[in-house]
């Protein structure tokens, strides 16, 4: 008993200094702000990222409120599963949302960026400055949202505001890997005062290089669409079935249909195990580069 007590005094002294002692770079960190915050600025990001011009507080906040609601309506209904499967919705559903819009935006920018660095390079070495080469690549660009972005950098140009500094604002709201890599190039070629003449070798390596990941991409999206197209083939499975028998023969769920058990527990769990099924499977099948 003895030990036992000083095992756990010696727990909490030791507890209490780990919980006042100093941190070690307290005055350089800056102030973080609250969960809410944080949240919003997470959601601004993705909405950015998904060229939604949505608030982002507002739109925080309904993520936040619709589970809430959701449980309390499946309560209401006098269903716990509707509740879980309700509360379950309304927190993935916005997610895997802008999830698509984001992988949507990443695939038009991804087919955008070998003609963006084509275009920059050929301005490059043709003797134009980086402005003049991002108003090229503006008027040749085919996806609007990059165009939207080049009008942007050149509009806060002649507004004064350096292009590095644009550039970099433009860089944090883009999805594809590519094009992100064109930008940061183009930031520190400019930030770094390096003369368009010499940035042309690196863009000829860039130009490569992003024609080199475009056609890996490809070849992976080509090789995954027969195990995407399966991944439908078997979702369909189970509820084909199960409209098949109840057309053939729909006494088989009368205690499905008649018992409370059968109409707020087991339908509802068997619709979330199959979107969850469907969910997973494009998790597991899908290859990000």
């Amino acid at each position: 008993m003895d030990l036992l007590i000083a095992v756990v005094a010696a727990a909490a002294v030791l507890l209490l200094g780990v919980a006042t002692a100093p941190g070690r770079h307290d005055a350089a960190r800056p102030p973080r702000g609250s969960l809410l915050d944080r949240a919003v600025q997470r959601q601004r990001v993705r909405l950015r990222a998904a060229r939604l011009n949505v608030d982002a507080r507002r739109f925080t906040l309904l993520c936040l409120a619709t589970p809430p609601l959701l449980v309390l309506a499946g309560l209401v209904l006098g269903s716990p599963v509707v509740a879980v499967v309700g509360g379950s919705a309304g927190f993935a559903v916005p997610r895997l949302y802008l999830d698509a819009l984001v992988r949507a935006q990443r695939r038009r920018t991804e087919a955008e960026a070998p003609r963006l660095v084509q275009v920059i390079l050929a301005s490059l070495a043709s003797g134009s400055t980086y402005l003049e080469a991002l108003q090229e690549a503006r008027g040749r660009a085919a996806d609007r949202w990059l165009r939207d972005d080049l009008d942007h950098v050149v509009a806060e140009f002649h507004l004064g505001v350096p292009l590095e500094r644009s550039i970099v604002e433009v860089r944090s709201a883009t999805a594809g890997r590519n094009l992100a890599l064109i930008w940061d190039n183009l930031a520190i070629c400019i930030a770094n005062r390096i003369p368009a003449a010499r940035a042309k070798g690196l863009f000829v390596e860039l130009a490569s290089t992003v024609q080199f990941n475009v056609q890996v991409q490809q070849e992976v999206r080509a090789r995954t669409s027969g195990q995407r197209a399966q991944i439908w083939l078997l979702a369909l499975i189970v509820p084909g079935l199960f409209l098949y028998l109840r057309v053939l023969d729909s006494s088989l769920f009368d205690v499905l249909d008649a018992t409370t058990l059968g109409r707020w527990v087991l339908m509802p769990v068997a619709v979330f195990l199959e979107v969850l099924g469907i969910v997973l499977s494009f998790r597991f099948a899908r290859v990000e580069l």
